[in-house]
C-alpha cells in the first residue's frame, strides 16, 4: 500500500502554533518573565552579564543558567561571550514574532489593529 503526503496550509499554521507555543512555555515561569523584563530594560544598553542578571535578581547561578537555557532555546534571549562573561540580551525578534502573531489574526478581524498598521510594525499601545 502507498501512502500519500499531502502538505496543506494547515500544516504550515501547527507548525508556527507549536513555536509560539514553545515561547509562551518559556514565559510560562515569573522568574524567566523577570528575565526578560530585566533584559529589555537593558536592551539598549545591549545586554547584561550573568553576573548583574544573578545579582539583580538574587537567584542561585544554577537556577539562572537553568531559565536562560530555556529562554535561549525559544528564541526569546540571546547570550554571547564577552571576554571573560557571559552577555545575554533580549531577543527583540523573538519577542516581536509573538506580539506579531498574536495581533495578525485576532486584532485585525476585530479591527483593533489595521493591517497595514501591523504590516509596518506600529507600536501597540
Amino acid at each position: 500500500m502507498i501512502t500519500y503526503f499531502y502538505y496543506s496550509r494547515d500544516m504550515e499554521t501547527r507548525a508556527a502554533l507549536d513555536h509560539i507555543a514553545g515561547q509562551f512555555a518559556a514565559l510560562a515561569s515569573p522568574p524567566r518573565i523577570q528575565i526578560v523584563r530585566l533584559l529589555l530594560a537593558a536592551y539598549q544598553l545591549g545586554g547584561l552579564t550573568v553576573g548583574q542578571i544573578q545579582a539583580e535578581l538574587d537567584m542561585p547561578g544554577s537556577t539562572l543558567n537553568h531559565h536562560l537555557g530555556k529562554l535561549e532555546r525559544a528564541g526569546l534571549v540571546e547570550s554571547r561571550r564577552q571576554g571573560r562573561s557571559i552577555l545575554c540580551s533580549a531577543h527583540a525578534e523573538g519577542l516581536r514574532e509573538m506580539l506579531n502573531f498574536l495581533f495578525q489574526e485576532c486584532c485585525t478581524r476585530s479591527e483593533i489593529v489595521s493591517t497595514a498598521e501591523l504590516a509596518a510594525g506600529r507600536k501597540i499601545s
